[in-house]
């Protein structure tokens, strides 16, 4: 891809960067397109509409937004709307880039492999964010956002692995002393933090402890509104990884820059989506939908509500695909992949965004070069991400290695001892050790995710599997027999259509050990 200098700038496409002089210059995602397209249409006049259907897909968007947009660009660039250096306004037309560009081909960059990336965060010092105490029970979905946000801060900058909020929120909110939890999650160093409101105004406390020690390593307040406390989190950040980074390699790497958002009432809403798809329920993913569908509509430059909003698909087409109802499963595949696509479209960097589309790829499109691509992406930016190690480890393992897909799965547990989707992770690894011919664990990984969720149809199915290749033929039939009692008698076919592996002899050696004793053909 190309690198557009101009005056001391240069736009580079491939790093989806701006840069002033060698300096990177932050830049909110979606205005960053809008440069580069007014860019490389530079010779044409680029109108409203066009602008509205490559940037927004065609969404509704109110001129306020676009001319916000035009404004943050110009801003970037040291220019205004009365000088126009670079980006000219042809009132009631559109718009021109009108600076002298420069391009070239940039200087491709040395690719650290993903297996290297991620086992060089791994091995280093785990870091725990527990959540803040708050004496405002009805602000507990912001004050866990903000706990949220740092979490994400933290993942960004690629340098230790941040264990998940769900491990640490488990533990946090059953009471207890923080440093013996902490120490019993096997993190080294635990962010904690209160918040306490008054007047309208929010005072934030965050504390960085050393664990082992029991010492106070950093204490800084912030005092704000509450909502505005948010855009903080990048300093809070920097300030927390400027005093554990030392212990490792003692300098910073760049890292990503997060604009605040735009409209911190569609972001109230998304912290309220996130808080709910954290407690998942029909229930709450039908609350979650209709507050980010209304984040979105008030903020369609916003990357995080369209994944968030192919997370709550994904979390309803695997509620389908564990019992059995395969047709809304995949509907709901097809929408988080949607979603995932307008996500990376706004953000190409954003984790969850690939993470989201690499399994969308595979079980919903069936397309397994760019779930692979989406897959390795998600975790070169989050080494972090417990959901990046699940769908990574999918996907290697349909893919044709289920050695590699047991050695990213397993890394799930480091980051979050208490994944939400175990019974998932546990019938994948008993898939994998199956496919390898190693049955004993195979079934011990099945009887696990079994006991996580009894009415796992694909773990059950997997142990008939399993059961058959030990010899097991009452066993296997049992278990067949509960499948049965549901209506979800397997046929060679579904099996086929829903297990997308690419090396032919793994389905056959599956469908062959599931209907040799249990099910007639």
């Amino acid at each position: 891809m190309t690198v557009y200098a101009f005056d001391g700038f240069e736009v580079d496409a491939a790093q989806f960067e701006l840069r002033a002089n060698g300096v990177p210059v932050p830049m909110e995602p979606q205005v960053f397109r809008i440069l580069l397209f007014l860019i490389e249409a530079r010779d044409r006049l680029v109108t409203r509409d066009d602008l509205f259907e490559t940037i927004w897909k065609g969404r509704i968007v109110s001129d306020t937004a676009l001319s916000s947009r035009i404004k943050s660009v110009r801003k970037a660039l040291g220019d205004d709307g009365a000088n126009q250096r670079y980006v000219r306004t042809m009132r009631g037309e559109g718009f021109r880039f009108v600076g002298q560009v420069e391009q070239s081909a940039p200087v491709p960059a040395p690719v650290e492999p993903v297996t290297t990336t991620v086992s060089t965060v791994m091995s280093r010092p785990l870091v725990g964010v527990f959540p803040f105490s708050c004496d405002h029970e009805e602000a507990e979905y912001l004050v866990d956002g903000l706990a949220e946000t740092l979490i994400a801060e933290l993942a960004a900058w690629r340098w230790f692995p941040v264990l998940s909020r769900h491990a640490s929120f488990a533990m946090g909110r059953a009471g207890g002393d923080l440093l013996q939890q902490a120490r019993a999650l096997n993190v080294r160093y635990a962010v904690c933090g209160s918040v306490a409101g008054k007047d309208g105004k929010a005072r934030l406390a965050i504390d960085l402890l050393d664990v082992p020690s029991g010492e106070t390593l950093l204490t800084e307040l912030f005092e704000d509104d509450l909502t505005s406390l948010l855009a903080v989190q990048p300093e809070i950040a920097a300030r927390i990884l400027h005093l554990i980074a030392p212990e490792v390699e003692g300098a910073e790497r760049r890292r990503i820059v997060r604009a605040p958002p735009s409209d911190l009432s569609a972001w109230d809403l998304t912290l309220k989506a996130l808080w709910a798809l954290n407690r998942p329920s029909p229930d709450t993913l039908a609350h979650a939908l209709k507050d980010i569908e209304n984040s979105i509509r008030l903020d369609p430059g916003s990357a995080m509500p369209w994944s968030l909003k192919a997370q709550a698909y994904f979390e309803m087409g695997l509620n389908g695909w564990l019992v059995g109802n395969v047709t809304m499963a995949r509907g709901c595949f097809n929408e988080m992949l949607d979603a995932a696509r307008n996500s990376i479209d706004l953000d190409p960097r954003g984790w969850m965004g690939h993470s989201l589309a690499s399994a969308g790829e595979l079980f919903a499109a069936g397309a397994y070069v760019p779930a692979r691509r989406h897959a390795d992406e998600a975790l070169r930016l989050n080494p972090s991400a417990g959901m990046a190690h699940h769908f990574s480890g999918c996907i290697v393992g349909f893919g044709g290695d289920p050695a590699e897909a047991i050695a990213i799965q397993e890394l799930v547990y480091s980051v979050d001892p208490s994944y939400r989707h175990a019974t998932v992770i546990e019938a994948d690894l008993g898939l994998w050790r199956f496919l390898l011919g190693d049955y004993e664990q195979a079934l011990a990984h099945l009887d696990t995710s079994l006991a996580h969720n009894p009415a796992n149809q694909r773990a059950l199915q997997r142990r008939v599997a399993v059961r058959s290749s030990l010899g097991d033929v009452a066993g296997a039939r049992d278990d067949a027999a509960k499948l049965a009692q549901v209506g979800a008698t397997p046929t060679r076919e579904q099996v086929r259509a829903s297990y997308p592996f690419q090396d032919s002899a793994h389905g056959d050696k599956l469908v062959e050990a599931l209907f040799a004793n249990a099910f007639a053909d």
